[in-house]
């Protein structure tokens, strides 16, 4: 078994692993290894060059033969800033989001860079409240947060933005002497594009963030709508191993959560505007079948987004 400080591996079918990332570290969102036959096929890359060299590591430890293809699922730091570990394959994404990565991620680098003074004051804010929390929910989120910038203040200094070489607009298929898998945009949902990879023979999808299992779906940077019909896309593939971009392995029946969840956070949003538009949104209590679910930040956001989304 590879160890890695930033995730663990778990065997999905002969020649599959997710990379699941650990609450501390710097992965930040999962990430897969598939052996193609001849060769390695990675999926996202994770937040950090830290994290994105245990993954090579990984790839090679488990497969010892040559990584060959690296596929980005959308343009979100934490699945595609270990890319740098992989300057000399080819990595894939969608045109669109590969045009998102040149728009945000130097700029995102050249932010943080002068930042970097205020993260030791950051981390000693967080670790004070950390001691004070008592909410088991609250301090895992708080301990990811710590991880989260301890990670990044290591990696700034070495971090260099590593775009895909290769894109595609809806589909592309990519042969191995194993398996044959399918890279598909799904469209807007998550973000403007996002990508899933289909290996009809394992009847198994890698998913990116159209899918968080246990963990409040981020709606910010994407459109509801669309990626409620980007599920039901993916429901109708021939598919029973979800593989998400946050949380556990899951199965098929787990795209009806996140549906229900996009359904719920919009009608309560709507609730919100037809009652009153200057309700404060941190005032709702977060509905008791995701009360359990971690970064409940992120359903405020959500419902914030919503509503000023409605009243413009």
């Amino acid at each position: 078994m590879f160890l890695s400080r930033h995730f663990n591996c778990v065997p999905l079918v002969e020649g599959i692993y997710c990379l699941e990332a650990k609450e501390q570290g710097g992965a930040m969102s999962n990430a897969g290894l598939i052996d193609m036959g001849d060769y390695t096929l990675i999926f996202d890359t994770f937040n950090t060059p830290q994290a994105g060299k245990d993954l090579r590591d990984a790839a090679l430890y488990y497969f010892n033969k040559p990584i060959k293809y690296i596929v980005n699922s959308h343009w979100h730091g934490d699945h595609v800033r270990g890319n740098q570990f992989f300057s000399d394959e080819v990595i894939i994404s969608s045109s669109r989001t590969r045009e998102l990565m040149i728009k945000t991620q130097p700029d995102w680098l050249a932010r943080m860079k002068k930042l970097l003074p205020n993260l030791e004051e950051d981390l000693t804010k967080l670790n004070t409240s950390l001691e004070l929390e008592l909410n088991d929910s609250k301090q895992r989120e708080l301990l990811s947060q710590i991880g989260y910038l301890q990670e990044i203040k290591e990696s700034i200094l070495t971090l260099e933005v590593t775009l895909p070489q290769l894109t595609y607009d809806r589909k592309m298929t990519i042969h191995g002497s194993a398996r044959t898998v399918e890279l598909l945009s799904v469209g807007t949902a998550h973000t403007e594009c996002d990508s899933i990879l289909f290996s009809p023979s394992d009847s198994l999808a890698f998913v990116g963030d159209i899918v968080a299992v246990d963990n409040h779906p981020l709606l910010v940077d994407g459109n509801p709508l669309s990626w409620l019909e980007a599920l039901t896309y993916v429901e109708r593939l021939d598919v029973n191993i979800i593989v998400p971009g946050h949380g556990p392995v899951t199965q098929k029946h787990y795209l009806q959560q996140i549906k229900r969840y996009i359904n719920d956070i919009i009608h309560i949003s709507e609730s919100l505007i037809h009652e009153d538009m200057n309700v404060n949104v941190n005032h709702i209590e977060i509905p008791e079948p995701y009360l359990g679910w971690n970064y409940g930040s992120i359903f405020y956001r959500n419902l914030e987004f919503l509503t000023k989304a409605a009243s413009n």
